[in-house]
């Protein structure tokens, strides 16, 4: 009997922890498919912004070059001639916004990869904050060129002008320390790293070339928007980069600031557990 007794109680011993498991189990694959379902939404919105962005940075473009030939006026000139110039500010704004999310998104994205493999330094941390920072700056410049006109009244030309130098040299560093921090990365195939190696090329040479080509009869003025526009493509391919690599989770949790509400959850939980397991200890005593 007292054999008996023992086995019994030992199955009882075996048996009672299975059914807490199960429903932890159940639980995590309940959460597990709430998460899959609001990600499938939340990654086409994350992919969608830099397609936003670029969207209406070429938008912009177009709206301007409907006025004038981009053979014979440069993009200052048609932002000084276009009325009214709130729809052209709207399209700026508002695709500048988009670029600022993306490019931070693209940083997140690189910390998060070089964390996962264990490959973190400082050099590479810089680079990639010297580089969303960059391209932040850029379009802050570009903004400036939008509101102040070349031939406006007081300082309005010389701040059109450093709006001017800060997004072309701006975008192009971003573009080449981009470029670097993505060779950086193994998981990327080779025609990737080269379409985003040749962009920032692109943008450079067409830089330089209308920089020294800027006056006279035959000012390549093409290149100017040219050069906008492959800054605003290289912004707009980075859903190829985040389908290779997703980070879903990290970028929703910088932007929900989940990890400050989960910390916040876990340390509620954690002092009602102590709490009550110390009422507990002082019954028993």
């Amino acid at each position: 009997m007292v054999g008996r007794s023992k086995v019994k109680r030992s199955s009882n011993n075996r048996k009672e922890p299975l059914l807490p498991e199960t429903q932890q189990n159940v639980k995590a694959s309940r959460e597990s498919r709430r998460t899959d379902k609001c990600g499938a939404c939340g990654r086409f919105l994350l992919h969608l912004i830099p397609v936003l962005g670029c969207l209406f940075i070429l938008a912009t473009l177009l709206l301007l070059a409907s006025t004038r030939k981009i053979t014979e006026a440069s993009i200052s000139a048609c932002l000084a001639d276009y009325e009214p110039k709130v729809d052209v500010l709207v399209l700026i704004f508002v695709g500048a916004t988009f670029m600022y999310i993306a490019t931070v998104m693209r940083n997140i994205q690189i910390n998060v990869y070089h964390r996962r493999q264990r490959s973190e330094n400082k050099c590479m941390w810089t680079l990639n904050l010297i580089a969303a920072f960059a391209n932040c700056i850029a379009y802050v410049g570009f903004c400036l060129l939008a509101i102040y006109d070349l031939d406006g009244p007081g300082n309005a030309p010389t701040i059109h002008l450093v709006g001017a130098y800060m997004y072309f040299s701006l975008s192009s560093l971003y573009g080449l320390l981009h470029a670097i921090l993505l060779c950086a990365q193994r998981q990327y195939p080779i025609w990737c790293k080269f379409i985003f190696l040749i962009m920032p090329l692109g943008i450079i040479a067409s830089t330089i070339y209308y920089v020294q080509n800027m006056e006279g009869e035959d000012a390549a003025y093409e290149y100017e928007w040219l050069a906008v526009a492959l800054a605003a493509i290289l912004v707009g391919m980075m859903p190829i980069l985040f389908c290779c690599d997703p980070c879903d989770d990290e970028l929703y949790d910088f932007f929900c600031c989940a990890n400050k509400r989960g910390n916040r959850s876990r340390r509620s939980r954690q002092g009602t557990r102590t709490g009550v397991s110390r009422e507990k200890e002082i019954q028993l005593t």
